[in-house]
């Protein structure tokens, strides 16, 4: 079962290459003026995040899982109960996305200082909601089908989480380099 690799897939490839691109230059602009390490480490995983999303849009890796999911539901017989467990898995995974982007906000907002962490926090929560949309395509139902497929959501979520993370990178790599 091999899927094809489409031309949005191709397309969200190349947007995440510049985010890849942009995190590696926040990364060496923070090792290069001396931020904290964290700074550093958390931009090199931010970019190790866009490169394994590389990988899963060019291997159609996402669309694979999918498809072996339902397949394997067929093949046990339990494809047309399905709603009964993925109603309860979308919403675990809305309780337990929300509680812990919550959590780790009130805990970043409590040591948040500066310009520079601000950025780094926009792009660790867009690369977070990057991986919750990935879960949530995953559980597939129905009605989240309808909402993230046919009103596109998805790629808006997408583009913008991608788009958001690149440009704390430069936000980042700015104000850095902007420091006395």
């Amino acid at each position: 079962m091999q899927a094809a690799v489409s031309t949005l897939s191709l397309a969200a490839s190349g947007v995440y290459a510049f985010v890849v691109l942009a995190c590696v230059a926040a990364a060496t602009t923070s090792r290069r003026f001396n931020q904290a390490p964290n700074h550093f480490w958390t931009w090199l995983i931010l970019a190790t995040v866009f490169v394994v999303l590389i990988g899963l849009r060019l291997t159609a890796a996402e669309d694979l899982l999918r498809e072996s999911l339902r397949a394997s539901l067929r093949a046990s017989g339990d494809y047309d109960q399905r709603r009964e467990f993925q109603g309860p898995l979308v919403a675990a995974i809305l309780v337990f996305a929300s509680i812990g982007v919550l959590v780790l906000l009130h805990r970043a907002m409590r040591r948040l200082r500066g310009q520079r962490n601000v950025a780094l926090l926009v792009a660790a929560f867009a690369s977070l909601a990057m991986l919750f949309l990935i879960v949530l395509r995953l559980a597939s139902l129905h009605a989240i089908d309808a909402l993230l497929y046919g009103f596109k959501l998805n790629w808006v979520i997408d583009l913008g989480a991608s788009l958001a993370v690149m440009l704390a990178a430069v936000a980042y790599i700015r104000i850095v380099k902007s420091r006395p």
